[in-house]
């Protein structure tokens, strides 16, 4: 008889995706979540209890001594590079990261590339690429329901954290086409911190494909931006020669030109007073789905669907925004400027913030 041994798993950082990505690789076909890590010890303790995995305060010495396998880096933008080079250096095979990837475009880059020289699976956790109402957007798109894709609109809180999510869903359904160049505006009237990294206040990016189609991504978030769009707050709409189709967390919604419209809700409770923790059941559900192709990936030596490659495209069409809106000109793609024109901007006088909010969108 055959003795199967799992491979392991380890997750850094103890917080709410923390808990997302925990109980993902429990989940997980033939892997053993055997670590969490987190320097608040108390944390790493009650999320490791809850899955019989140890619990470390310190993560270097977890990845010292355990030598895990798979590794989820679910810390703090500021520090992911750091962590995700001390997980390298440990041997760990395929390293799962949690989005933004950095908050530099030169960290992003150094990432991806720390990775590949290594020759470790480094993927990013957009795992809206695995819902079932973005899913559905885009197969019902490749199908031929709304024609050939004209424009996209994509609306968020903020450009850096959840504008993540929604120029790697505007890519997804380009088919990760590679966009031209982009041009953008931002606004910085209040010290705004999501996940303790500065964002704008609201922001405004056009991106042009070389096929002609175009997006526009705008964020914002109350009091500041008290309404981004009426049908559509958070999500996607995608304008086609016969249709159109406008994607939220909710629901999918078909226009069809002179056809009745098509709904297609989420299958996961919308009512947040019944979540796990706060934490919206679609997001586990689909970094389950997300750890799951990571693991399968690596098994089977294919690409993953959420390959740290793709995630860089996103951030350079985010980095790209603020350094259209500092040098005032389109910005022609590849990035060449690599820091983040936005910090940069804050030290050197261009915006005058007043007051503070500090929150998770």
């Amino acid at each position: 008889m055959d003795i199967v041994i799992a491979q392991t798993a380890a997750v850094i950082a103890a917080g709410s995706q923390g808990r997302v990505h925990a109980r993902a690789w429990a989940r997980a076909t033939g892997v053993d979540l055997i670590a969490v890590a987190d320097p608040t010890e108390q944390l790493a303790a009650e999320l490791a209890e809850e899955h019989g995995a140890r619990a470390f305060g310190d993560a270097e010495a977890m990845l010292a001594e355990l030598r895990p396998e798979f590794v989820s880096v679910c810390t703090p933008p500021a520090v992911r590079l750091e962590v995700v080079r001390a997980a390298i250096a440990a041997g760990v095979r395929a390293i799962h990261v949690e989005k933004p990837m950095a908050t530099s475009y030169a960290d992003a880059k150094t990432m991806v590339a720390d990775a590949e020289a290594a020759g470790v699976q480094l993927t990013v956790n957009l795992q809206r690429r695995f819902e079932p109402v973005y899913r559905h957007t885009v197969q019902r798109i490749r199908e031929g329901a709304i024609g050939e894709i004209v424009s996209i609109e994509g609306y968020c809180p903020n450009l850096g954290d959840w504008g993540s999510h929604i120029v790697d869903l505007i890519l997804f359904v380009l088919d990760d086409a590679k966009p031209h160049w982009v041009i953008g505006q931002i606004d910085v009237s209040v010290n705004r911190y999501v996940y303790g990294v500065f964002s704008e206040t609201s922001s405004l990016t056009q991106i042009r494909w070389p096929s002609g189609v175009g997006a526009v991504v705008v964020t914002g978030r109350e009091p500041q931006s008290p309404v981004l769009n009426l049908s559509n707050n958070v999500g996607l709409i995608v304008q086609g020669t016969t249709g159109r189709i406008t994607t939220r967390g909710a629901q999918c919604t078909v226009q069809r030109f002179g056809a009745g419209d098509e709904i297609f809700p989420t299958p996961y409770a919308t009512d947040a007073a019944t979540w796990d923790h706060g934490i919206d059941p679609a997001i586990f559900a689909a970094t389950d789905a997300a750890i799951g192709d990571v693991v399968d990936a690596y098994t089977t030596g294919r690409e993953p669907a959420l390959t740290a490659r793709r995630a860089l495209a996103g951030a350079e069409i985010i980095f790209a925004t603020y350094e259209s809106s500092r040098s005032r000109r389109r910005v022609l793609l590849p990035l060449d400027p690599a820091d983040n024109a936005l910090a940069d901007g804050l030290t050197r006088g261009f915006w005058e913030p007043t007051g503070e909010q500090r929150s998770t969108y």
